[in-house]
């Protein structure tokens, strides 16, 4: 697993450059404001927006209202039972003493625990004094993200005056930001005109308000994504919503979801790249991984409310697949080795096949020397170095196709026309596992002797020799007496013990085979003489006539057996024709065993 570390942690750089260039940036964003902006929440009843419109100057004679119209404002508010006004009015400089000194007393009827009022668009435009005394001095700049759109309201470490939102939620006067929930539904806040305000007598005990000039007096830059209406009491309002909600500590766990899928996204891509067999299983894994990694993304979004980012997810999912896959494709020491000029693309690709191998394997160049060679190799090119390939390719144009070492024998394979890759085989190896199967073959597996395939092939090789030899038949007497009195077992445990007795009488180059059931077939190379096959013949006979003591019975059976043979003198005879005349003499001492069974 060591040489793993090295490409993971370079997937990992490679993920936090995407996390933190962020590429897919605004593509994300829109994709997450669409999630969050379903307005699927509904709007605190509690917030209630006083706009002052084009027909409440016209009815005070002010833009947007005169001080007189907001003193009686402020009043109506203040006798309502309001628990906190926001005015979102910039009150900077005296005009009118009388005017003024009314308005103040209006509002130290909420005083500051009831009572914000804004600076300007730079921290030094502060509330007049006379009117500050009385309220709380908000910060109400409204910063727009990048694109335009407020997501939060504050200005975190140069913020001149309390949180707006903060201040109308809970009444802190710190100006921490207060992130916005976007899944409200903005248009549910319930909005009157400063007309209606002051007419109207019903109670507004815990109610938080705020007092805002309309975008159609007053143009706005404050705008909610997906939306083209500029609002700042909206914007206002609904980071109070947020705040009092605890929408804050939601958004946290959505953040850590988030945290969390990224490294499950990871995880996934090492995964699909690690166990993938092929292209097609590659393709349909990936595509598995990312609707799910998407999927997911998108629950965060609906359960937590928070910012997802699905694109960039799938970025750093495509890169631990990629990395781990040229990982295990090996595809970055290959395309070093290209750029270093030292081997070719179709080299770079025939050679990783066997880079691994468990052979060795060479990688040979024009120039006569090891280009490459995998670990199976090493300990031939330590002994022999260069002079492999010399071995290898004797003459111009030539390739060898065996090689004999003091390490042994080896079969040189060349795979490929067109790239000089030459892989050695052990050949003895490959000749010891040929002879082992040739054995199983012709092998019988009850006996251990030769079977019929064997019997032909001793008797093919004995007749092509060209010389003397003898064929015997044989066939037991007795031996289906035994199978049905005593059982299978039996039976079995009776041919291995004849056959055992019958390879006993003969030589090591002499075949005894079980030709089916319990006929056995002899090859005896070299055998002319008469007298010698009848004294075998007679000693075949004795040696399985012997009482037999059987473990699976506990007693002992004894049976016979008729033998035949035929021999030749010399070659040229049809080793069928031997056969047949062994085959005769066999049934015709069956015949007389028969007979003298009867007498």
């Amino acid at each position: 697993m060591s040489e793993w570390w090295r490409p993971l942690g370079v997937a990992v750089v490679m993920c936090l450059a995407v996390l933190v260039l962020g590429p897919s940036s605004a593509m994300d964003r829109e994709l997450s404001d669409r999630l969050l902006r379903r307005e699927a929440a509904a709007a605190d009843p509690a917030l209630l927006i006083v706009e002052i419109d084009a027909a409440d100057a016209r009815h005070f004679g002010g833009n947007p209202i005169t001080r007189p119209g907001l003193t009686e404002l402020l009043d109506s508010l203040a006798a309502r039972g309001a628990e906190r006004v926001l005015l979102d009015i910039y009150l900077g400089e005296p005009l009118f003493p009388d005017a003024d000194a009314r308005l103040a007393a209006a509002m130290a009827r909420l005083g500051p625990a009831r009572l914000g009022l804004v600076s300007a668009a730079t921290p030094d435009e502060r509330p007049y004094d006379l009117f500050a005394r009385h309220g709380t001095l908000i910060d109400a700049r409204l910063t727009p993200d990048q694109d335009g759109f407020n997501r939060r309201i504050g200005r975190p470490g140069e913020a001149s005056g309390a949180n707006p939102s903060a201040w109308l939620a809970t009444g802190r006067s710190d100006p921490a930001p207060v992130l916005l929930d976007l899944r409200v539904a903005t248009r549910g806040f319930e909005r009157v005109s400063a007309r209606a305000a002051i007419a109207d007598r019903s109670s507004l005990a815990g109610r938080k308000v705020v007092i805002s000039a309309s975008s159609s007096i007053a143009p706005s830059r404050a705008f909610l994504p997906l939306s083209r209406s500029a609002d700042r009491a909206a914007v206002i309002a609904l980071g109070a919503q947020s705040d009092a909600s605890g929408y804050p500590a939601l958004h946290r766990r959505g953040e850590a979801a988030n945290t969390v899928l990224l490294v499950l996204g990871l995880a996934l891509g090492f995964f699909v790249a690690f166990i993938a067999r092929s292209g097609r299983m590659l393709a349909l894994s990936a595509g598995f991984g990312a609707v799910l990694l998407v999927s997911a993304s998108t629950l965060v979004a609906l359960h937590w409310g928070a910012e997802v980012y699905p694109l960039r997810l799938l970025g750093c999912f495509a890169v631990m697949v990629n990395v781990t896959l040229a990982q295990r494709l090996r595809i970055v020491p290959m395309m070093g080795s290209f750029l270093r000029g030292d081997i070719t693309p179709e080299e770079v690709w025939a050679w990783r096949s066997y880079e691994q191998s468990a052979h060795p394997a060479l990688l040979i160049g024009a120039d006569g020397r090891i280009k490459r060679s995998n670990p199976a190799a090493t300990p031939l090119i330590e002994r022999h170095g260069e002079a492999l390939v010399r071995l290898c390719l004797p003459r111009l144009g030539e390739r060898a196709d065996e090689l004999e070492l003091e390490e042994g024998d080896f079969h040189l394979d060349w795979p490929y026309t067109h790239v000089p890759i030459v892989v050695l085989r052990d050949a003895g190896a490959a000749l010891a596992a040929q002879r082992g199967l040739q054995e199983q073959l012709l092998r019988d597996e009850l006996t251990g002797q030769a079977n019929r395939r064997g019997f032909d092939s001793a008797l093919h090789s004995a007749a092509q020799a060209g010389g003397a030899y003898g064929v015997f038949f044989l066939d037991m007497n007795g031996f289906k007496a035994v199978n049905d009195t005593h059982g299978h077992d039996a039976g079995d445990e009776l041919l291995v013990v004849v056959a055992a007795r019958l390879a006993a009488l003969l030589r090591e180059d002499d075949c005894v085979a079980r030709l089916g059931g319990d006929e056995f077939g002899i090859v005896i190379p070299g055998m002319a003489v008469e007298a010698e096959a009848a004294d075998l013949r007679r000693r075949l006979a004795v040696a399985v006539a012997e009482p037999v003591s059987l473990s699976c019975t506990g007693g002992a059976v004894t049976v016979g057996v008729a033998v035949g043979y035929a021999l030749t003198p010399g070659g040229g005879e049809d080793p069928g024709e031997l056969l047949r005349i062994a085959d005769q003499a066999m049934y015709r001492d069956k015949h007389r065993a028969r007979l003298r069974a009867a007498a």
